[in-house]
């Protein structure tokens, strides 16, 4: 399920739940049996490419779900996609890469667990259900989730430089693929006042000098 642009936090704001919107990669995990397989949004496999990411098979124990949510590489403690980028288009990567530029995924949603499809329910009722789900770890965590807070979110969003704001209908199903009204992106816009200058060469007279 994929989020629709918007320019500000819809009303009535209670109705809404906010989330940090991180500036990753999205990635769908498939957890059974103790193993992780996690693909792309274009159904790429990219288990072997975030290793350790694998411990999230561990955590699950014997459960099976399947799980949304985005890998994020940290910098200062802030999502840097920059940093990201020596990850993305690695298959196999060597330790060394892996324990410079580590990566975390952040998990929001989830959509099957143990034979039963939760896409149908409600987004408070799966939240409720992921947050009871014993995954954090060193590289796995489920951000919160602030239920009639979208300003406050913003605001902190803001303040501390991140990327934006994803806010979802407390009553929205999950609908895989689409790109639905019942999630929306809120970004933030750094802008600047500028003075654009140049120079042209000399001619004539002024050939080799500043025209």
């Amino acid at each position: 399920m994929l989020a629709v642009a918007a320019a500000e936090i819809p009303e009535p704001e209670s109705a809404w739940a906010a989330e940090f919107k991180w500036d990753g990669v999205r990635a769908v995990a498939y957890v059974s049996a103790g193993r992780l397989r996690l693909l792309s949004r274009s159904d790429r496999d990219m288990t072997r490419a975030y290793p350790e990411l694998a411990g999230l098979g561990h955590q699950a124990g014997t459960r099976d779900m399947v799980l949304d949510g985005e890998i994020a590489a940290f910098v200062g403690g802030r999502p840097s996609f920059a940093a990201l980028q020596r990850r993305m288009h690695v298959g196999a990567p060597a330790p060394r890469l892996v324990a410079t530029v580590p990566v975390t995924y952040l998990v929001f949603d989830i959509m099957y667990l143990d034979g039963q499809s939760l896409i149908g329910e409600p987004y408070v009722q799966r939240r409720a259900i992921l947050e009871a789900q014993p995954l954090a770890s060193s590289h796995v965590h489920v951000p919160p989730s602030f239920p009639g807070g979208g300003h406050a979110v913003l605001a902190v969003s803001v303040r501390e430089g991140l990327e934006g704001v994803v806010v979802k209908h407390l009553d929205s199903p999950y609908q895989p693929g689409r790109r639905a009204p019942a999630w929306l992106k809120i970004k933030n816009r750094r802008l600047l006042d500028v003075v654009v200058g140049g120079v042209s060469p000399g001619r004539g007279h002024r050939a080799g000098q500043i025209g």
